[in-house]
């Protein structure tokens, strides 16, 4: 089998595999491939050819199930070039090297979407071979390049013509776009074992005719809602953790030594407060929007004691997230038997990623954990915030965060006094932020999660008494806004950081 170049093609789809095989061995590549691609390259007279089975002198078993997973095939995907102990193994044992390894998977998704198969059916359509080849390849990407999207056929057979190999950038692609499919492919498989830990079943999802689950990242440190220690209450529901996440993340950025506590409802806080105990900072953020607060989420940054616990028990809520329970404080919500008492055993706020599903795709980005200090401020305006507002501004960033973007909380003694969210117009989120605060906006912070493009804002933070205003800046006007704040009296401060949340 003599060959500078081995390519192993093992496709479901098949849509331009041949033309592809054509250029690769006109590159001077061997094909390798496995039954239905071998049948379909030879009924085609692609040359040279050799079925896998032959490449590796291990026969095919098990109905496919043993063909690829050999040492022959992994051998020559992972071996580093570069290292003559692998370059030394590879001879000692006759085993060729693998330049590229092209591979889509057993179509498991058409088969879990289908009502008409068995779970039997199912499982033995997931891929165990493929993901294994790729996921060697995409990790041996300088030497190996893992293909898995027929759309990429063009620009490898271009590059090997232009070039005489794949850059490290196509490389890199490849190897991304190769993580990406066994990530997804894998969450697919994990959701068809719904009964069986890490994964746990949900009633529904955000509504009743939706189902869902709850999949625990093995891979997760710190702060975790799906390995909390649940002291009572109904099981969670989507929705309840999906909102319980803002809560805890708000409750998570609070210096742990300052006592903080905040309500959300609809994964917006109703209210969010700093005290000089506990059951002050729960007063506090109570206070904000009661109303709303009914059937809420509470989450606080401290153990929560009996004081606290009294105060929680006062009105109707959902859940409540603390790190630690006094015995005395577990007895008095105990009083509330459907009300879940969840306690974050880890209380770290890690860095982590958030994962939105769009339609064809997943969104992937970090967290937002960015904090800011004092230190982050520029005091933009003639006049500087005081100390008092320059502590409201650091404790209403991380409240700004968990609201909807367009955003604006007005913040007053540590406390979330008003606030305005999920708004097309900045404008619009100002004057709901005021109306709300009413009185309390006098001489109060305003906190924007993105700068303001247009003076229009300051006139309605004069209008109501506002003392302050915090933003990220960075408007091609914000020597307007700034003059009209020096105008309006109004001390100002930058951060440089936007905290966008849609």
């Amino acid at each position: 089998m003599a060959s500078s170049r081995y390519a192993l093609l093992s496709v479901s789809d098949k849509s331009g595999i041949v033309d592809f095989a054509r250029a690769l061995t006109g590159l001077d590549f061997t094909i390798v491939s496995t039954g239905g691609t071998h049948r379909v390259l030879a009924e085609a007279g692609v040359t040279p050819l050799v079925e896998v089975a032959d490449f590796t002198g291990f026969p095919e078993g098990m109905n496919g199930r043993i063909k690829t997973l050999t040492p022959q095939v992994f051998g020559g995907v992972l071996a580093l070039r570069d290292n003559p102990e692998h370059l030394e193994f590879l001879q000692a044992n006759d085993l060729p090297l693998i330049d590229l390894v092209v591979v889509n998977l057993y179509p498991f998704h058409g088969t879990y979407f289908d009502d008409s198969k068995t779970f039997a059916e199912k499982v033995e359509q997931i891929d165990i071979g493929g993901p294994s080849m790729i996921r060697a390849a995409a990790k041996n990407y300088q030497y190996c390049a893992p293909v898995v999207d027929p759309n990429d056929y063009g620009q490898i057979i271009t590059e090997y013509q232009t070039a005489g190999d794949l850059s490290v950038e196509l490389r890199k692609e490849l190897a991304a776009k190769t993580f990406a499919m066994t990530a997804h492919y894998d969450l697919l498989i994990a959701k068809l074992w719904k009964e069986n830990s890490p994964l746990h079943t949900l009633r529904y999802g955000e509504n009743p005719h939706q189902s869902a689950v709850v999949l625990t990242n093995p891979f997760s440190v710190g702060a975790s809602l799906t390995r909390a220690v649940v002291h009572q209450g109904k099981a969670l529901s989507y929705n309840n953790l999906s909102d319980s996440q803002g809560a805890l993340e708000l409750a998570l950025s609070a210096p742990a030594d300052v006592p903080f506590a905040t309500v959300i409802k609809h994964a917006t806080p109703c209210g969010a407060a700093t005290g000089d105990t506990l059951r002050q900072a729960l007063d506090k953020a109570h206070a904000c929007d009661p109303v709303s607060a009914f059937g809420g989420i509470i989450a606080l940054n401290q153990t929560v004691d009996q004081a606290t616990a009294e105060k929680l028990v006062s009105w109707f809520n959902e859940i409540v997230i603390a790190p630690g329970y006094t015995p005395e404080a577990l007895t008095v919500l105990a009083g509330k038997k459907n009300v879940r008492v969840l306690e974050i055993t880890d209380w770290a706020q890690t860095a982590d990623v958030t994962v939105k599903s769009v339609r064809g795709g997943t969104l992937v980005q970090d967290l937002d954990v960015k904090t800011i200090t004092e230190g982050d401020l520029t005091h933009v305006t003639d006049q500087h915030p005081t100390p008092d507002q320059v502590a409201d501004m650091v404790a209403g960033w991380p409240m700004v965060k968990m609201v909807k973007s367009n955003a604006i909380v007005v913040v007053k003694d540590g406390a979330m006094v008003g606030k305005g969210g999920g708004c097309t117009s900045r404008v619009e989120a100002m004057e709901i932020a005021l109306n709300m605060a009413g009185d309390a906006a006098q001489g109060a912070v305003i906190i924007s999660d993105a700068f303001f493009p247009f003076p229009d804002n300051i006139a309605l933070a004069k209008a109501a008494g506002i003392a302050a205003v915090v933003q990220p800046g960075g408007s091609k006007n914000d020597d307007k806004v700034i003059a009209a704040a020096n105008e309006a009296g109004i001390a100002m401060s930058f951060t440089g950081t936007r905290a966008f949340l849609h």
